[in-house]
């Protein structure tokens, strides 16, 4: 029993491997390690990610404040014609990523999730800069959170069903693309501890590429 639980425990660990080491985040805009004023450890990780206290609410060991904000969401210009596509407000991994990006919440607030601290020193809030503010009004960026299906993709006429293959991931629309629930969300497209394509894309977009996975064009 020792002996099986310590090869659970190593594959873990091993799996966590990449992540932990953070290769792909040192100088990018996800590193915060020298944000000293709020981070004072120097971690690599900690702003949004710890391995104990942290949320129970959200995962993966999330450890950053989970926005409260209400947003404006995407308004298609034929769902609505077509039986109607109904987005909601975001959930899952894009509500965590609206914690920082939408313009709101500070980044320093982390740590002492189920607490009234937080690690971050700084007393002042510290939002992301205007470049990097995608805001509460979703209506002119691609929709998130709502599920993609084989339904969807036959109403729709132009996305492809989510069993199609992803030539360049090695899965599909459904295995590389939708998380858990079969649901578009931000790292859809977005390869968030990765900085190495343009804009933490999960793919280039050369040529369209990454629209190109699930848009039948």
């Amino acid at each position: 029993m020792k002996l099986r639980k310590l090869v659970m425990i190593s594959s873990l660990l091993l799996g966590l491997t990449p992540l932990c080491l953070g290769q792909n985040i040192k100088g990018s805009s996800h590193d915060f390690t020298s944000k000293t004023q709020y981070n004072t450890t120097g971690e690599l990780c900690i702003v949004c990610h710890a391995p104990h206290g942290t949320s129970s609410v959200a995962v993966p060991l999330w450890n950053h404040n989970i926005t409260s904000q209400i947003f404006s969401t995407y308004i298609g210009y034929k769902f609505p014609q077509r039986g109607g596509l109904t987005i909601t407000q975001p959930d899952g991994a894009s509500k965590l990523c609206l914690s920082c990006h939408d313009g709101v919440s500070a980044m320093n607030q982390f740590g002492g999730i189920n607490g009234t601290t937080y690690q971050g020193t700084s007393p002042t809030p510290q939002p992301l800069t205007t470049n990097d503010r995608i805001g509460t009004d979703l209506t002119n960026d691609h929709p998130i959170s709502f599920i993609y299906n084989t339904a969807l993709a036959q109403l729709d006429g132009a996305l492809k069903d989510p069993s199609t293959a992803t030539t360049s991931l090695g899965g599909t629309i459904a295995t590389d693309m939708l998380d858990i629930n079969g649901k578009v969300q931000c790292p859809s497209c977005h390869e968030v501890h990765d900085q190495t394509i343009y804009r933490f894309g999960k793919i280039s977009n050369a040529g369209s590429a990454l629209c190109l996975t699930c848009h039948n064009k």
